[in-house]
């Protein structure tokens, strides 16, 4: 067995390639590129506090971060400021507005209450990136499920552990500590299945192009 068909997991973790995005553009739908601003990259998943662009390589839009395109919800639980009756209620949210109006069915009182607001990570059946919620450039439907990577480089480790076929973990120190939750020990049965490696490499062969 060669060395292009063994793979020592690194323990990487999903967060390790959140460093960057290849997403649809919000104008024509090309390929466009989401980075940080400057050199302040974001660690361990956690993006509060760093400045994004996209930049899109077709249509040339460039757009900096503040709007979510993709699906979240508003929900606001707080006790009415009347008579303090518990108030609960959630919306689907378009990225516009922050409050919710609420009506307590206890003293009738009405009133917008600022909501909280959760982003998913999927659109109509696509997987977005975190930042401005557009579908990601690299993801196609692998029979009943969807394949997808943030960039050329998550595309490239999924393509070694597909192609692999003697997958090894717990080799490195680093996965030691890490294997449990590192990224590879938590990919969907059906990208782990050996009769699934060739129409995967296939696909990823497609989207290598893309």
């Amino acid at each position: 067995m060669n060395d292009s068909q063994r793979l020592a997991d690194p323990g990487i973790h999903l967060y390790d390639f959140a460093t960057h995005f290849i997403v649809h553009c919000p104008k024509c739908a090309g390929k466009a590129h989401v980075n940080p601003v400057g050199d302040n990259f974001p660690k361990y998943g956690n993006f509060q506090g760093v400045e994004w662009r996209l930049v899109c390589t077709a249509c040339f839009h460039v757009e900096t971060t503040g709007h979510w395109y993709g699906a979240a919800t508003a929900f606001v639980s707080v006790k009415c400021r009347e008579c303090h009756a518990p108030l609960r209620r959630s919306a689907p949210w378009n990225g516009l507005w922050k409050k919710l109006a609420m009506h307590c069915e206890t003293c009738g009182d009405d009133c917008e209450y600022e909501a909280q607001i959760s982003q998913h990570p999927f659109h109509e059946g696509r997987k977005t990136d975190p930042v401005f919620g557009l579908p990601l450039w690299l993801q196609k439907e692998f029979r009943d499920d969807l394949f997808w990577a943030y960039n050329y480089e998550h595309l490239g480790l999924l393509r070694q552990y597909i192609g692999a076929k003697l997958r090894e973990r717990g080799i490195e120190p680093r996965n030691t500590i890490r294997k449990n939750s590192a990224m590879l020990s938590r990919l969907p049965e059906f990208m782990k299945k050996a009769a699934n490696r060739n129409g995967l490499l296939k696909l990823i062969e497609h989207l290598e192009r893309q």
